[in-house]
């Protein structure tokens, strides 16, 4: 995704972007695929959390903030004050800045005369589809995400709608993900290229859009989209009735069911720094590079955590940042690596246990979205994470998920599980082998042990 985005050194100072510029660079990435002589029967829309808000005409009014905008911290610790047990009893979720709850608490106060003009808080996501679309609506997954929604009613929230200084008539209407929220317009059309009348999916954030693409649309199945950050998600039909340890609930783009887990902080993005700082242009080109020599590193003492900006799931930790621990002469660009997909791993593990403290089951994870994975750090996440661990090496997840509601909102599969089974390849699994397990399970509660003293 394009953005023209001012980047702060701390995302407590706030990250934002320009909607537009956004919409504009959408539509011409989408003009150069439909001069490729294709045939568009529908429309997926995909994108990373954000909140976009729009005037009555549908411009973006102010900037749009992204996911790692922490600057609403005062708000969200508010919220958690005043609502107490109660917020994540409705909203699934504890207190945090990244909400469009303590966003809009934040904005009632800094600038009344932007809010004043605000009709329509949305997504990211919900932006573009108003865009293509003209129609103005969400999904549950996303609505689940701006702590103003009754995840397991699955309806918007009025008390915390009134706590925050949100009207009701500002928030979209919420419908599943895999329906159609319209057709291609004419003017959308004239941007884009895509033939008007075209439907367009309602959609999803990339993390749940994701899931779907990597085969989650039914319950048991645990999955983990693992990008800039992992989203870890177990699917159930049965919410439980309390959650504790920073454990979210969201309401799935899936009818019936909802998802159980969250997005951590940076994992492959500290990575992805990491190897930049080395002098790689990505982490393919470092293990390309490094080869052998990074197989064989044994980082021994040397400890890496990798949340840069703050860990989400589970601690929801905004003030956390990354760490090194232990390095010393003899330790080289390969020794920091090992070291550092380590850390990223412990990190999604932090998150599995969170999981399996809420009572369900954990047979298996499927890993999806990964750029540069390789048999090494796949079995690293079985050994890690004491479960078999499947893949079908798919980096472009999101967009097979996108696809797939288009699919089913267009009704060319009959329901999800069809489209599955149509679009999502057989995973290859990695179980973990008991001695590899023991020694990173030392290894685990080591890391923990140094880290929580950062």
């Amino acid at each position: 995704m394009l953005h023209h985005v001012i980047t702060r050194p701390d995302p407590a100072d706030g990250a934002d972007f320009d909607a537009e510029i956004t919409w504009r660079a959408v539509a011409a990435a989408i003009r150069e695929l439909t001069g490729l002589d294709i045939a568009v029967h529908a429309v997926g829309v995909s994108a990373h959390l954000a909140t976009v808000l729009v005037d009555e005409s549908g411009t973006a009014a102010g900037r749009a903030l992204l996911w790692r905008d922490n600057s609403a911290r005062r708000e969200a610790q508010e919220l958690g004050a005043e609502f107490g047990a109660t917020l994540p009893a409705i909203t699934g979720r504890p207190p945090n800045a990244e909400s469009t709850a303590a966003r809009m608490r934040k904005l009632s106060r800094s600038d009344p005369s932007l809010l004043s003009r605000v009709r329509w808080i949305l997504s990211l996501k919900d932006f573009l589809v108003l865009r293509l679309t003209g129609a103005v609506c969400t999904d549950p997954s996303s609505a689940s995400y701006a702590q103003l929604f009754d995840v397991r009613r699955r309806q918007w929230s009025g008390r915390l709608a009134d706590a925050c200084r949100v009207p009701l008539r500002s928030l979209p209407p919420v419908l599943s993900g895999v329906s159609a929220a319209g057709g291609i317009t004419p003017a959308a059309a004239e941007q884009t290229g895509l033939p008007a009348g075209v439907p367009v999916a309602v959609g999803g954030p990339d993390g749940s859009i994701g899931a779907l693409g990597a085969g989650a649309c039914r319950p048991g199945v645990t999955v983990d989209i693992a990008g800039t950050t992992d989203v870890l998600l177990h699917m159930t039909d049965a919410p439980p009735e309390a959650l504790d340890g920073g454990v979210i609930l969201n309401a799935n783009l899936l009818d019936g069911l909802w998802a159980i887990g969250g997005p951590t902080g940076l994992t492959g993005g500290g990575l992805a720094w990491l190897t930049a700082i080395l002098g790689y242009p990505s982490v393919g080109a470092a293990y390309e590079a490094l080869g052998r020599d990074l197989d064989s590193a044994d980082p021994g003492d040397l400890m890496v955590q990798t949340v840069l900006t703050g860990r989400r799931f589970p601690d929801w930790n905004s003030s956390l940042r990354g760490r090194i621990d232990g390095i010393s002469a003899e330790h080289g660009p390969g020794h920091l690596l090992r070291a550092a997909e380590e850390g990223s791993v412990f990190e999604v593990r932090l998150g599995l246990d969170a999981i399996r403290a809420t009572g369900v089951t954990i047979a298996g994870v499927i890993i999806a979205g990964m750029r540069a994975s390789t048999d090494r750090m796949m079995q690293l996440r079985a050994d890690v994470l004491g479960v078999p661990v499947g893949t079908a090496n798919d980096a472009h997840v999101s967009l097979r998920g996108a696809a797939i509601a288009a699919g089913l909102a267009a009704g060319v599969f009959g329901d999800a599980a069809e489209a599955v089974a149509a679009m999502v390849a057989e995973a290859r699994w990695y179980r973990p082998v008991l001695a590899s397990m023991v020694r990173v399970e030392q290894r685990y509660q080591r890391w923990r042990g140094i880290m929580a003293r950062s």
